[in-house]
């Protein structure tokens, strides 16, 4: 099982990207040298935000964690297609999502259980919840939008990726991711003033 690393505290000091860009490189090129621990530090550098990415994807803790694995192991598998002049975190969250989404593909549709007929009014629990929800941008995104633009919105915003790097990940022009968020942007302020 993959470990995730902490946050970093204060007292450390965060790499930069040039850094970080570095030292995925040695890593990789220590991982590709047969050093199998080297992976591990590539696994402990982005676990985290590639279970978030797929948390957020499938909203399935066991889900998320099983796909991360299946994400690292196909990594590990192709790390030598990898290139090094690129972001490792792009590339990882680029198979995460193909992953992902050959998940969606291969599972099958479970119904869902009707409402209990005798009650139309929500309980006291249901209710909490609900504002629990509402009050959470991230839910309130995934109500409002498509799959896709929440997606897209993720991983400008929840992954602080760039236009070009959102693109690269999803398979899409910059273009196109930009009149995507600016669309899903304008969604949220229309559906936050109707709140």
């Amino acid at each position: 099982m993959m470990t995730l690393s902490p946050e970093p505290r204060e007292s450390e000091p965060v790499a930069g990207p040039a850094d970080a860009a570095r030292d995925d490189a040695a890593a990789i090129r220590a991982t590709l040298a047969g050093d199998r621990r080297a992976f591990d530090d590539i696994m402990n550098a982005y676990g985290r935000r590639v279970y978030q990415y797929l948390h957020q994807m499938t909203r399935q803790k066991q889900d998320a964690e099983d796909l991360a694995q299946q994400t690292f192991i196909k990594a590990y598998q192709h790390l030598d297609r990898f290139d090094l002049n690129r972001p490792l975190i792009n590339w990882l969250l680029t198979i995460a999502r193909r992953t992902a989404l050959n998940y969606f593909r291969d599972t099958k549709k479970w119904e869902a259980m009707p409402a209990d007929p005798a009650s139309h009014d929500p309980s006291p629990a249901q209710q909490a919840e609900h504002r629990d929800r509402t009050d959470n941008l991230w839910d309130r995104a995934r109500a409002l939008l498509s799959a896709r633009d929440f997606e897209i919105l993720w991983l400008r915003f929840g992954e602080d990726l760039s236009i070009q790097e959102t693109a690269r990940v999803v398979g899409l022009t910059e273009t196109h991711v930009k009149v995507l968020v600016f669309r899903a942007r304008r969604t949220l302020l229309k559906g936050a003033s109707r709140a």
